[in-house]
């Protein structure tokens, strides 16, 4: 009865699943585009010479965390879906992506031996506005995977900045160049943790990992890892 109800929907485009058992629809299958490699061994990003280790944006502006590592590539119907879960609340279709990370990156994420997950902080208004942090609830479910704890509060958005999507990458690193700032009190009680996992939703040019990794470097964290559910082909 609540099938009928409330039938199930396409994590990705948001419409109606009509055969039992799909995760999503036949057309979303086909169109996202899961990161496989090669990839810049810095940011994550899809590389198309196997014989680069770095893309072009890494190798012009090296980046200050170890490395990041990425789902699926940040284009249709990718996009629309990251937007639904910001904008209009569809919380619900995060599961979806969580299950691939379960998947597809779980080894990886293992691997790194983090001491703890960090999401990207949204500032206290936005919050307020918006009800939740989209980035807490990819850093809850892979903290499920990897078992390790999530700290939200380590490092604190304090300034409200311009949306990043209407800034050109050099004015994107500069409007966050003062926004987050670590929490050192809790830096103190969580005994200094030294390899730190830092989750969003999405990468483009990186300005916002750079920032968020700074933050935690100046409280003394050595080794920062960027995750991302969507990193962008083409921003520099």
């Amino acid at each position: 009865m609540l099938s009928f109800l409330f039938p199930p929907v396409c994590p990705l485009c948001g419409k109606t699943l009509l055969d039992k058992g799909e995760r999503t629809c036949k057309i979303c299958e086909k169109k996202i585009q899961f990161l496989k490699g090669p990839t810049c061994y810095s940011c994550g990003k899809p590389i198309f010479d196997e014989t680069e280790e770095y893309c072009e944006d890494c190798r012009r502006h090296p980046k200050n965390f170890e490395r990041g590592i990425g789902l699926c590539v940040y284009r249709e119907p990718v996009t629309r879906s990251l937007w639904a879960i910001k904008y209009q609340n569809k919380r619900t279709f995060a599961r979806y992506y969580i299950e691939e990370i379960r998947k597809r990156k779980s080894k990886q994420l293992k691997e790194l031996g983090a001491d703890l997950i960090v999401p990207v902080p949204i500032h206290a208004k936005k919050r307020k506005r918006r009800g939740f942090n989209q980035a807490e609830i990819f850093a809850d479910g892979i903290a499920e995977i990897i078992g390790r704890k999530v700290e939200p509060n380590l490092v604190q958005r304090v300034h409200e900045t311009k949306p990043q999507k209407q800034l050109n990458p050099k004015q994107r690193r500069q409007n966050l160049e003062h926004a987050f700032r670590g929490n050192r009190e809790l830096y103190q009680k969580l005994k200094c943790p030294k390899k730190v996992l830092v989750v969003d939703d999405i990468y483009t040019t990186g300005a916002t990992s750079w920032a968020v990794t700074k933050a935690l470097k100046d409280l003394g964290v050595r080794e920062v890892y960027i995750f991302c559910v969507a990193i962008g082909q083409g921003f520099s």
